[in-house]
């Protein structure tokens, strides 16, 4: 199949998912093509970047000049008038022209907000193939607090299949005044093979590893843990270390905080940093903290990715009853959950986990059979094709669609 990937930002490492599932389909022999409309900034990128030679397979739609395309296509007849407005029109065509006339088998984009502009896209003739859009978190929380609450109505209309990665982002989605019957969730997933399953232990007088990854920003709850970990060490007699692995807009806020508390001997601030680098944090760890709640711009997770490739290893987390979590995470089960936003109840189950190490063994195989049973990412990608493959006429070589025998 030719298969159009649209994403806002190519490639960011803290997407992850967007990666796994185009290595994915490209090992499965599709014939993927990637469209963004900004190019990623970050300093470290995933090693799959380059094994797949995904430069090569990137097409930019956004002008060097800056961000017009939104008014662009709202004020342009065209493509072609739109294409020779933005200033790359002839580089844009050409290499265009070499994607089979722009025919897809699916043009499959991930968030809301990248969808529709997608759909923009391809009313205006860019390119052609069923509609598929996947909701994760910010284009449900967020975006309609923005934009108003019938934002995606025409999307709604026009696209073949929304695809939410919860059931709590389905419900949402019906409540924005989607059709339920163009809705299936369909969850992110991991590559099981990355992350081989260890049994967590804590000998007597062993340093406890606590770990958080992801971006320092609002909603993953730092702060919370840097608050709930100053009451716990006053409960423990143990020594503790905590990691903290990701960069963001809070990061001075949290490294203040951690002083404040006087923790700065004990916390280290890693910033942003490779995925085997990370492996290597996650793998040494004995818990891993994702205590998430929603920012004051509502802005919520869809299920971390973290939580999944941690779960896979065996290794504890400690989470909250926030979004989709509690569909993965089950409190006393695969994990513990702690109420959002709730310091003291963090603080708690950091003492409870801490003192009762001779339970992580049983929650951790719980939680890797969790992970094994709904976010295989090999598994999930093959349903993504067979589903793919079932949405309609597929496209020939010459970029004309043929119907199935």
């Amino acid at each position: 199949m030719k298969i159009a990937f649209v994403t806002g930002c190519f490639p960011k490492l803290s997407e992850t998912f967007v990666l796994d599932q185009i290595t994915g389909l490209i090992d499965l022999g599709h014939d993927v093509h990637v469209f963004s409309f900004e190019a990623a900034t970050d300093a470290v990128q995933h090693e799959s970047v380059a094994r797949y030679g995904l430069a090569e397979r990137l097409l930019l739609l956004d002008a060097p000049r800056g961000n017009q395309l939104a008014g662009a296509l709202r004020a342009l007849p065209s493509v072609g008038t739109w294409l020779a407005a933005v200033g790359d029109g002839e580089s844009l065509r050409t290499r265009f022209a070499r994607g089979s006339q722009g025919s897809f088998d699916v043009i499959y984009c991930h968030f809301g907000h990248v969808a529709d502009r997608a759909r923009r896209l391809k009313r205006a003739g860019f390119f052609s193939g069923p509609l598929v859009a996947v909701f994760h978190a910010y284009d449900l929380a967020v975006f309609p607090r923005l934009r108003g609450r019938d934002c995606y109505a025409r999307l709604f209309a026009e696209a073949e299949r929304l695809l939410p990665i919860t059931e709590h982002w389905r419900q949402e989605l019906v409540a924005l005044g989607a059709d339920a019957a163009k809705i299936e969730v369909r969850p992110m997933g991991v590559d099981l093979d990355a992350f081989a399953f260890r049994e967590r232990t804590l000998a007597p007088g062993e340093t406890l590893r606590l770990v958080s990854v992801g971006r320092l920003v609002a909603k993953k709850g730092f702060d919370l843990a840097i608050d709930a970990l100053a009451s716990a060490r006053q409960q423990l007699s143990m020594p503790l270390v905590y990691h903290v692995v990701g960069d963001g807009p809070l990061r001075s806020e949290l490294v203040e905080l951690t002083r404040a508390r006087g923790l700065s001997e004990i916390v280290t601030f890693h910033g942003a940093r490779a995925h085997d680098e990370v492996a290597a944090l996650l793998e040494s760890a004995h818990v891993l903290l994702a205590p998430s709640i929603t920012a004051a711009d509502g802005d919520k997770e869809g299920l971390p990715v973290v939580l999944l490739e941690a779960m896979a290893r065996g290794l504890p987390v400690v989470s909250s009853y926030h979004s989709g979590i509690p569909e993965l995470v089950r409190n006393g089960q695969t994990g513990w959950l702690i109420p959002e936003g709730d310091r003291t109840a963090l603080a708690d189950t950091l003492v409870e986990v801490a003192r009762h190490p001779e339970r992580w063994a049983e929650i951790g195989r719980s939680a890797r059979r969790a992970v094994e049973t709904r976010h295989d990412i090999r598994q999930l990608t093959r349903d993504l094709a067979a589903f793919f493959e079932g949405l309609g006429p597929k496209v020939s070589a010459g970029g004309r669609a043929r119907q199935e025998r």
